[in-house]
């Protein structure tokens, strides 16, 4: 109930910012972009049980970890080059050097924009998913993911980001970004973002 409670708040809040600023004229301005990013290094934020099982661990608790994998992402704006809406998918090795991925939908605003520097901020609804750990030896399951078949995954309603964009040239943007995984991890990829 508190979850459907915020989601209408929320929502009452960006249909009302909607409004105002549908009412403000409309500058030239990019509609679409295309991110591509490279990730390769997690930070839990807590000690893992067993990081052990990280064979790409940074150090002995496996705090940082390297993870490689790619982010390709499809944005539409919808007021100016402010706000938009993103959709994302990646697919990486996971902690583990496990098959994983997510996929993402949600909201990106621009935080701060000054010259060619900028910092946006997003969030939304997003899916994770791995390969079911349960399979490997030492690992003991402490519920945080739900299983299906050979994969484990987790839901979350509140998933985002923050991206700092350097314009390179008109419409292409070096893009590095930093997911806040709370409680787990904290992961940074670094990519471009094509505007057209």
């Amino acid at each position: 109930m508190r979850r459907v409670r915020l989601l209408l708040i929320v929502g009452s809040m960006l249909l009302s910012v909607l409004q105002v600023l549908a009412q403000e004229p409309e500058l030239p301005a990019f509609k679409n972009a295309v991110t591509v990013k490279f990730f390769g290094l997690s930070a839990h934020l807590k000690q893992s049980p067993h990081p052990e099982l990280f064979p790409n661990r940074l150090d002995e608790k496996g705090i940082f970890v390297v993870d490689l994998g790619a982010i390709v992402g499809y944005e539409r704006f919808v007021y100016r080059d402010k706000l938009s809406v993103r959709v994302e998918q990646g697919l990486y090795a996971d902690c583990a050097a496990e098959l994983a991925g997510f996929t993402h939908v949600g909201w990106r605003g621009t935080i701060l924009s000054r010259g060619r520097h900028s910092v946006d901020g997003g969030f939304g609804p997003t899916l994770m998913y791995r390969k079911d750990w349960n399979r490997i030896e030492g690992y003991q399951d402490d519920g945080y993911f739900k299983r299906h078949g050979q994969w484990q995954y987790r839901f979350y309603w509140y998933g985002g980001e923050f991206e700092y964009n350097y314009e390179l040239k008109s419409g292409t943007d070096l893009s590095v970004n930093l997911v806040p995984g709370i409680p787990e991890l904290v992961s940074v990829g670094v990519g471009l973002r094509k505007h057209f």
